[in-house]
């Protein structure tokens, strides 16, 4: 279904809110026909509100914000690694570096990053995935069993956290002392 979409556009041709969101790229979109994929798979009645390049899992693609869900895929890749749906996050914080930065969503107990994404986009993309989540409906996050959950391996995540720059050292501490206290 998602092909004769594309194929009733014609050749080349884009949907006017993705080719919108990603002419802000500009010549850092070395690839146009990454987008082909996005064009594919987006809904017709989802809007596609921003787009940045980064990584995700070891992975460089685009990262994808439509009013409905944040989506990620791998260069070449049809279909996304990353479909979250934008009423699960219920944070966003940043860390920049140098030149490139982190987005980090917390969905439930979980936190999915995206990494090396150009400084200039770190801010504006948080900003928009805010206000995405704001005007989206909240959905229920399926928590882990207390029971079952590794506080080890929980205390690991919030090391990776705090070490690059997500939680602040007393932030870390809080959330350390809340797993010991499970024990």
């Amino acid at each position: 279904m998602a092909r004769k979409r594309d194929e009733a556009r014609g050749p080349g041709e884009l949907r006017a809110d993705l080719a919108a969101a990603a002419a802000r790229l500009g010549p850092r979109l070395r690839d146009p026909g990454e987008l082909v994929p996005v064009a594919a798979y987006v809904e017709p009645d989802e809007t596609v509100r921003f787009v940045a390049l980064g990584t995700h899992q070891q992975g460089g693609g685009l990262l994808v914000l439509t009013d409905v869900r944040l989506l990620f895929f791998l260069r070449r890749v049809l279909t996304p690694t990353l479909d979250l749906r934008l009423g699960r996050i219920s944070s966003v914080t940043t860390s920049s570096g140098f030149s490139t930065g982190e987005v980090a969503l917390q969905v439930g107990e979980d936190v999915v990053a995206v990494s090396r994404i150009a400084r200039v986009d770190i801010e504006p993309l948080a900003h928009a995935i805010r206000q995405a989540v704001v005007a989206a409906p909240a959905e229920p996050v399926t928590a882990k069993a207390e029971s079952m959950a590794d506080p080890f391996e929980a205390m690991e995540k919030l090391a990776h956290l705090r070490d690059t720059g997500v939680l602040t050292e007393a932030e870390f501490a809080a959330k350390k002392q809340e797993l010991l206290d499970r024990l």
